[in-house]
């Protein structure tokens, strides 16, 4: 993991996450800054779902820095096994699941956020779509409290991580009311209240974030989550930036802000998912449905 601003951060976070939940669980977010100030840790993300992976390595060897090595490693290992089991549950077969599971680790700009410690740990994104869409399926009590495990992790792990999570869950509800109505949805109340109560420590984490807002006026605008196009084009893989330089006016190294783009060989692969699923159509070959793999 590279030197940077954010690293220190996310190093002194982790620390003091390790030794407030074993100290004083009840008033983690009073970190050790800005004394007299109350509720410092929610000035940034809280980490507190990571402490848990970080806590052994602490203990053992004291060393901050080895604890969030591993638990980086170990995030993009099952951002992997994740966005395997996502594809299987989806229907995609075996081959074309640990092509998306390797694109989901290793893709260029998970390379380049790896100093920040947030973004790097976006492992249970995967796990809570792919429960999601099990229990849209099966109406399985036990999927929902997958789905809303998976959600408290990752908001607990990463805020950032839990607002995509959050739109990708919308997204796909809001797909499956379009294509199949509301009566395609197996919701029950006592799933709801199952999935209610798993939901409380995101929940809870979120008030010390909202007082501070108040008391500090800590807020952003979406002017601050703006980045320039060239951003989406933008990748230093060896083959993208050959690419690149075959357009040189378009200066997409110049002017992008941070790097954005997946990479030419993901697109290149859905392209040519594409065109064979839509030979095989053509052909009358049987597809495969989704349902089979991941949570079944």
């Amino acid at each position: 993991m590279s030197a940077a601003p954010d690293t220190d951060l996310f190093l002194w976070t982790l620390s003091w996450d390790v030794h407030a939940l074993t100290r004083q669980p009840l008033s983690a977010f009073d970190a050790n800054i800005y004394y007299p100030e109350r509720r410092t840790l929610a000035y940034s993300e809280n980490l507190l779902g990571s402490a848990p992976l970080a806590a052994p390595v602490i203990w053992t060897t004291g060393n901050p820095v080895l604890a969030m090595n591993l638990v980086v490693l170990l995030a993009t290992v099952l951002c992997g096994v994740g966005a395997y089991l996502l594809a299987c549950r989806l229907g995609i077969g075996a081959g074309g699941a640990v092509l998306c599971g390797l694109i989901f680790a290793f893709s260029p700009p998970r390379f380049l956020r790896l100093d920040q410690f947030h973004l790097a740990t976006i492992q249970w994104i995967p796990f809570g779509l792919a429960s999601l869409h099990a229990y849209l399926e099966s109406g399985r009590r036990r999927d929902a409290a997958l789905t809303a495990s998976f959600f408290t992790l990752q908001a607990l792990s990463s805020g950032h991580g839990a607002v995509f999570l959050l739109l990708a869950m919308l997204v796909v509800v809001a797909c499956r009311l379009v294509l199949r109505g509301p009566r395609a949805f197996p919701v029950r109340v006592a799933d709801l209240a199952v999935g209610a109560a798993l939901l409380v420590p995101a929940v809870l984490a979120l008030w010390p974030y909202r007082a501070v807002q108040q008391e500090m006026g800590l807020r952003r605008s979406l002017e601050d989550w703006s980045v320039p196009w060239a951003s989406f084009l933008a990748s230093s893989s060896h083959a993208d930036t050959w690419l690149l330089s075959l357009v040189p006016s378009w200066r997409i190294n110049e002017v992008m802000g941070p790097h954005l783009f997946p990479g030419i060989a993901p697109l290149a692969l859905a392209r040519a998912a594409l065109l064979w699923s839509g030979r095989s159509g053509r052909s009358g070959g049987s597809g495969r449905s989704g349902g089979s793999g991941g949570y079944a």
